[in-house]
């Protein structure tokens, strides 16, 4: 028979097995790594500040300063007092100087002279208004004379209150009229000399016979008196 010592033993090393094999039969807990990283950087907390707008380049101050001269540089100049005085005391010295307008005696072409149409009197005079030339009475076919050398550029009897007429053109500025006459001794493109007889006094188209004479220069009336030779 087994002492009950031996068995005591047996049975406290079955139980003893027992234990072990509980033991390793559970899942044992897992284990926390509680070792610290290595190298392992922190991690960096910015603070909720209000972001602060940077401060402008220094440089567009400068710009910015450079261009206000700009600025006042296109501003209109005006004209100081001293300036307008100047100004019209040009314009008035010019005014003075402008010698004025030249009359009928002054537009006078000391290069161009005529002899008188005529021999016989003058009977009315240049006035500009109601007679435009000089008149000279006589009798039917009294000579009427070219008063300078030309070229006739009419001959007839077509122009209203004119009569029989004559008109010869002296050179660009100058033409004589030749008016009432009783007969008309040259054609249109006849080439004339001073003193040559062209015409005979009569009284066409008037209330007595005379000769109406005119000289007109750039086609407007004239006193011939300040042409004449003699």
């Amino acid at each position: 028979m087994i002492s009950v010592m031996t068995f005591i033993k047996r049975y406290a090393c079955i139980s003893s097995l027992l234990f072990i094999v509980a033991c390793s039969a559970s899942k044992p807990a897992p284990i926390k790594d509680q070792s610290t990283p290595i190298n392992q950087a922190k991690p960096v907390v910015t603070p909720n500040k209000p972001v602060i707008n940077p401060p402008k380049p220094t440089a567009n101050a400068a710009t910015t300063t450079k261009q206000k001269p700009a600025a006042t540089e296109t501003r209109p100049i005006e004209t100081k007092p001293a300036e307008t005085k100047s100004a019209e005391t040009k314009q008035n010295k010019a005014a003075i100087e402008t010698p004025p307008p030249k009359t009928e005696q002054a537009l006078m072409d000391p290069g161009f002279r005529i002899g008188k149409p005529s021999t016989t009197p003058v009977i009315d005079g240049f006035n500009g208004n109601t007679n435009k030339g000089i008149d000279y009475g006589g009798k039917i076919g009294d000579p009427i004379s070219a008063a300078s050398d030309g070229k006739v550029i009419f001959s007839g009897n077509s122009l209203r209150s004119y009569g029989n007429l004559v008109i010869v053109k002296h050179n660009n500025n100058y033409i004589t009229i030749y008016a009432h006459n009783s007969k008309n001794l040259v054609r249109e493109g006849d080439i004339v000399k001073r003193g040559e007889k062209i015409a005979e006094m009569g009284n066409t188209e008037s209330d007595r016979v005379k000769l109406h004479f005119e000289l007109r220069r750039d086609s407007k009336p004239i006193d011939p008196a300040g042409y004449f030779d003699s």
